[in-house]
């Protein structure tokens, strides 16, 4: 292999990582700007599925009960869940970047000096909280996918408090990207337990 062969094989490389380092960037920050329709009902867009029309809950923030340690979310049926307050639980962090967004568990896949970069450290998964429209946005980062769906079910239940019956009433979006696993990439997985939840392998 002569030099100039080498170095376009080298050029190439380090591409092909800068562009799978800023999709990933453009995944895990997109701003939450319209809602997505799913299995939960809608929530806002975060770099799964297709953006399409819906209601969702935008404009309401939650409520935390104040001296209770809870919080009460909407859903999109009009109800109310009540969760322990998984915002101000010394784990979940802000996302500094997209406001009244917090990171639950997994990392921004950003970095700021001083600041925190990771919540509940797992690499199998991403949460992420919107307040805005008080929806959540599950990524699943590792294989196996269903491995790695039931490790994130299992961890918001714990976190938030609540039985699975109400998870499957908030607003959620639990999706894949195509470069962990593009056959279930684009689309609302849902959870395990729900209705309308896509099987994965495990």
């Amino acid at each position: 292999m002569n030099m100039n062969t080498r170095t376009a094989v080298i050029l190439a490389a380090v591409i092909v990582v800068v562009a799978a380092l800023i999709a990933f960037g453009f995944w895990i920050l997109s701003p939450a700007a319209q809602p997505v329709t799913g299995t939960g009902g809608t929530f806002p867009s975060s770099g799964f599925g297709t953006t399409t029309s819906g209601t969702g809950t935008s404009g309401s923030t939650g409520s935390t009960q104040a001296g209770t340690g809870a919080m009460t979310i909407a859903t999109p049926s009009g109800g109310q869940v009540t969760t322990k307050d998984f915002i101000h639980n010394g784990t979940t962090i802000p996302d500094v970047e997209n406001d009244n967004q917090y990171l639950i568990a997994g990392s921004l896949g950003y970095c700021e000096p001083g600041l925190a970069c990771t919540a509940a450290s797992t690499p199998d998964f991403n949460i992420f909280y919107n307040a805005d429209t008080q929806s959540f946005t599950v990524g699943i980062a590792q294989e196996p996918i269903g491995q790695s769906r039931h490790e994130a079910e299992e961890f918001m239940l714990s976190a938030l408090g609540i039985e699975q019956d109400q998870l499957c009433a908030l607003n959620y979006y639990v999706g894949v990207p195509y470069w962990v696993n593009e056959a279930y990439s684009g689309k609302n997985l849902g959870f395990s337990f729900c209705p309308g939840a896509t099987p994965l392998p495990l």
